[in-house]
Parts: C-alpha cells; structure tokens; sequence
C-alpha cells in the first residue's frame, strides 16, 4: 500500500480543491492510502511517522516541521511553497513544487480594470505580508506602471495592525475614502476584499460607484455573501492536486519529474456585483458592458442590441469604446462569449459540441477557430489545462 501525507490546511476553497485534484490522480493511477490533517496543522505528523510514509505533499512548513519530514526519508511535493523554503539551507529544500503564479494573477488584475475604462487603481494587501501578497501587489502595479498608471498601495501595517483586522479597519477605511472616485481596488484574497468591502460599507463608500474591488480564489461562500456579491479571479487547484500527485508519483517510484518547478496562471475572472460597470465615468460604455455581461453567454445578442441598450448612436459607441477600453464592441462581446466557453471547458463534462450550440455558435469549427485566435490553444487543450473539480 501507498501512504502519502498530505499536510495542508483543507479550510480555504482553493486547498481542498487541490486535495480533490491528488485524490483524482491517485484513483486512477493508485491505490493510494491518502492521509490528511483533520484538525490543527500539522498535529497528526508524529503519528504518520509511525505508521510508515511513502511520500509526502506540503504547504506552507516551518523549519522545524520541515526537519521531521526530512527525517522520514520519504519523497516530498511542495503546494504553493512560501519564499524561505526554497532557500538553500531549508531541511527539505530542492523539492519539485507547483503554486499559482502570483504576479500573472496580479497582471490579471491590472488588465482586467484597465479594460473596462478605470484610470484610478489601488492595492489593499493582506495583513501579515505573505509572499503571494507581494507578488500579487508587485504584478498589478507593474502591469498597471506599464501602461501609464499609478496605483495607491494600502500594505504596510503595524504589529497591533497584523493582530487585529479592527485594529486596521479605521486606517484602511481612511484610505479608501482618500482614494479619487472612481477607484479600482484589488485585494490579494477574498478574505481581504471582503474587508474591504466592510470597509466601505462602515465609511458610507458605495460599491461599484465610488469604489470597485476585486479579489482572488472565487470562492461561492465567501463571494456569494457579500454586499454587493464580490467579483474574484479564478485561480483553480484542482489542476494544481493533479500535477502534485504526478510528481510524488514519479519520485516514489525512482523517476525524475518532467518538471520540478510549476507556475500556473489564473483562469478567469467572475465578474459580480463589486465590479459592476456604474464606477465607468461614461455611463454608455456602462450600459453597455452590463448589457453584454448579462447575454453574451446566449449568443442571442449582436451589436445592434448593444448599441440599443446604451441608448446611443452606434457610431458614438463604437468611437467611445475604442478610446476608453482600446477596443470594437464586437470585441467586447466576443471576450464575453469566449469567457462563457471557458466557464463551460472548465467546469462542466459537456461535449464540445454540446458547449458550441449552448454558446450560441453554429458550427464546431468556426468557434474553434475563434477560440484558438484568442488564447493560442484549441478548446481540448484548454480543457486539458484548466479542468477543475465541480466544487471550482
């Protein structure tokens, strides 16, 4: 029998979306006998010992915790390592590992904002500055910097600050009223955008009016909840459990990893509430970004109905959009068409003919075409890449 540990945290979304990609690997290429944490982290190593480990995937570690491992003698997997335990002279360091590329979803972030017209942008950064927080923030301003634009950085706190989110809620609520209306903000986490949005709520800030946020791991139970429902960047973890368990796997039966360092990029942004398009100081490009989010899934709409919908003339929409999103309205809804493709690659089993007329295209082939001009990759491979569990 093939005991793994798996010693992380399964309370975030995110995590036990990875937990359900390794067990997917390992019923089809096990039987693995997967052990985890059921209570606080990493108690129920000494007794793993015990019992006997053929190989071990881990989370954040601490260095002594890192020493036990190492002691086992077992092969180990990194999920989303922090910074020091790929240093050198960390117990178990040379580890292959796999974690989400945190300045892409940064990155992400920065054009996802600027696409929809915003000219000012902050940054509300997690408490304890993680590393993911910092390449996260880093991302956003550079991406943000390269095309033109400055960003206001709410990220350095106090001791008492790090203890306490009440300690750091009048200052955090002093800074977004500061900020110029309209204002994008992104926060590294949806924990911490919803604060934000507490936030804003306590200083009489409305949302998406006079403050937009946007935060990462789309999490329905913390997204679902908020006033107004919070808009979050996609990051999956299914996809990441798989190619942890494909590297344990390769290295508890003596094979090299085809890769020993993965970064996968996010996968899309769910657009709520929080982001609505009312923050847009132009309130046809408003009108008519909502009106596409709200049908581009059902094919049923084209330019003309756009153009409606705005209350404008075609010509001074198509002028509008070119100037403040740098695009075609066809453009527009086309991005919104692909992105109810990608929800549907990913999230669902539907064939890809079933997902071309759900979409509202005619023929196979022809979205396929489109598809590939605007990610580089045909639907399968995309599929293959992004696949997530059905609780993603």
């Amino acid at each position: 029998m093939i005991n793994v540990a798996i010693l992380f945290s399964l309370a975030l979304k995110g995590q036990r979306s990875t937990f359900n990609g390794i067990l997917d690997y390992a019923a089809k290429h096990g039987p693995w006998f997967c052990k985890f944490e059921e209570g606080r982290n990493k108690e129920q190593l000494p007794d793993m010992a015990r019992t006997g480990l053929s190989g071990v995937i881990v989370s954040g570690v601490s260095r002594e915790d890192a020493a036990r491992i190492a002691a086992l003698g077992a092969p180990v997997v990194f999920v989303e390592p922090w910074s020091y335990m790929l240093e050198p002279d960390f117990p178990i360091a040379g580890a292959p590992y796999v974690r989400r590329d945190s300045r892409a979803i940064g990155a992400l972030a920065a054009r996802y904002y600027m696409a929809r017209g915003y000219r000012h942008f902050a940054f509300v950064g997690e408490l304890q500055g993680k590393p993911w927080s910092v390449e996260r923030r880093d991302g956003f301003v550079d991406t943000l910097a390269a095309a033109g634009h400055t960003c206001a950085v709410h990220d350095s706190f106090t001791a008492r600050e790090r203890r306490s989110w009440h300690d750091d809620r009048e200052r955090l609520i002093a800074f977004l009223r500061n900020l110029p209306k309209p204002t994008a903000v992104f926060a590294p986490m949806d924990a911490r955008a919803r604060r934000v949005l507490e936030a804003c709520a306590v200083a009489g800030l409305r949302v998406p009016d006079e403050i937009a946020v946007l935060g990462v791991d789309n999490d329905p139970l913390l997204c679902e909840s908020t006033i107004p429902t919070l808009s979050s960047i996609h990051t999956g973890g299914f996809r990441r459990g798989q190619i942890a368990a494909e590297m344990l796997d390769d290295l508890m039966h003596g094979r090299e990893p085809r890769e020993r360092a993965v970064s996968l990029p996010p996968i899309s942004i769910a657009t709520r509430g929080s982001t609505g398009y009312a923050a847009m100081s132009d309130p046809s490009i408003s009108k008519a970004i909502a009106f596409i989010r709200r049908h581009a899934a059902s094919g049923g709409i084209d330019v003309g109905d756009i153009v409606r919908a705005a209350g404008c003339s075609r010509r001074y929409l198509e002028l509008r959009f070119r100037s403040r999103i740098g695009h075609s309205i066809r453009d527009e809804l086309m991005q919104g068409r692909i992105d109810y493709v990608k929800s549907l690659l990913s999230s669902t089993n539907l064939s890809i003919g079933e997902i071309t007329e759900r979409a509202g295209f005619v023929r196979d082939s022809h979205l396929g075409l489109l598809f590939r001009k605007a990610t580089g990759m045909t639907m399968l491979q995309w599929r293959r890449e992004n696949r997530e569990s059905p609780d993603d």
